[in-house]
């Protein structure tokens, strides 16, 4: 899903289809609609702690103002307009932000208008979400940590084309390539996913990995595999039923995995993270991934989303596009970045949710 420096690419591109299997195929061609709003449309607009989602903002207008003023962005009902619509709500997010929830609304008032999206004129859309994993792990091979997850191969390596099932059971075994080694098989398989996360050490210490290649072979959605076996159903699908399955089925579950040929490297990275397609940190319910044939990284948009958990209030909130993925598809599709940690790992492994948005376009 990202460029694949992040969660984004990699994430992105096959994580919806590994939990829900065909249900996030991509969809056919869609005839996109921006229709005009007002603020008034917008469910829940003056009750959002819209503050929440400032440091999304400033992120993605710091990256929009290094792009030439020319370069072409959605900033326009007509789907057209460059960089440099911009620029007048940028300036002033970065030269003078906001303090306040109404300023900050005020400030997005002056300088932009929402349009409802639509696609071919249905505004009811899929969401779904991921998140940062995290797993256990040691810098060295030992007790419970017998599973290598391994940087880069140089070129003197043949690497190129090895499925995942040959580097699993030691293809790459001896060559000073183990990063880390971490004590759950099936959670590295699904850090594989993602493209990035974190590793919490034996002495507490966070180790924070980030995407750095692949074994250049074609991915495998394995939860549309066990759906067509007959082991889970697609009403049930999700990453938490996978996981449980695989668990439940040890002698199955690394041929089952092994289906998939593709194998992710990662890197050491320092700093704030994961990072998005736009090449900016990704901020929790706060950044979206996107399609870019329909939307601008760096949009603002305004989410109306069901809750992962059946009975909760709708997610009514101010997000930014900040990533996209290859099962992301379509003008009214989006996968909302939960976080790190078990709370945001369950959310985002159940979300399903039907939805709209509205861009927040310059004027």
């Amino acid at each position: 899903m990202a460029n694949l420096p992040g969660l984004g690419l990699l994430a992105l591109a096959v994580m919806s289809m590994v939990l829900v299997g065909c249900q996030t195929q991509p969809m056919g061609p869609c005839r996109l609609d921006l229709r005009p709003a007002t603020y008034k449309d917008l469910p829940g607009w003056k009750e959002d702690k819209t503050l929440k989602a400032l440091s999304a903002i400033k992120r993605s207008c710091a990256t929009i103002l290094k792009k030439d003023s020319s370069a072409p962005m959605i900033t326009r009902g007509d789907r057209e307009g460059t960089a440099s619509d911009w620029h007048p709500f940028c300036n002033q997010i970065l030269d003078n932000p906001p303090k306040t929830e109404s300023a900050l609304r005020e400030v997005i008032q002056r300088h932009l208008k929402p349009y409802l999206v639509t696609c071919s004129g249905e505004s009811n859309g899929l969401f779904t979400g991921y998140d940062e994993p995290q797993l256990r792990g040691s810098r060295h091979r030992q007790g419970r940590y017998q599973t290598p997850l391994y940087r880069l191969p140089g070129s003197k390596i043949r690497y190129k084309g090895m499925p995942r099932s040959r580097i699993v059971r030691g293809g790459l075994k001896g060559r000073g390539l183990e990063l880390v080694w971490v004590d759950d098989p099936i959670a590295a398989f699904f850090l594989q996913i993602q493209g990035s996360g974190r590793v919490r050490l034996e002495n507490g210490q966070m180790m924070r990995l980030g995407y750095a290649g692949t074994n250049g072979c074609g991915y495998h959605a394995i939860g549309k595999t066990l759906i067509e076996r007959g082991a889970l159903s697609s009403s049930n699908i999700s990453r938490q039923s996978i996981i449980a399955w695989l668990k439940a089925h040890p002698r199955q579950a690394e041929s089952v995995m092994s289906l998939n040929k593709s194998y992710v490297f990662f890197r050491s990275r320092y700093g704030e993270g994961p990072i998005g397609s736009q090449g900016v940190a990704l901020t929790p319910q706060r950044s979206l991934a996107i399609d870019r044939d329909y939307i601008s990284l760096g949009t603002p948009i305004w989410i109306n989303l069901e809750h992962p958990d059946v009975g909760a209030p709708r997610i009514q909130s101010l997000v930014v596009a900040q990533d996209t993925g290859g099962a992301i598809k379509g003008g009214v599709r989006g996968d909302l970045f939960w976080g790190c940690g078990d709370e945001a790992a369950e959310l985002a492994g159940r979300m399903k949710s039907r939805g709209e948005y509205y861009l927040l376009l310059p004027k």
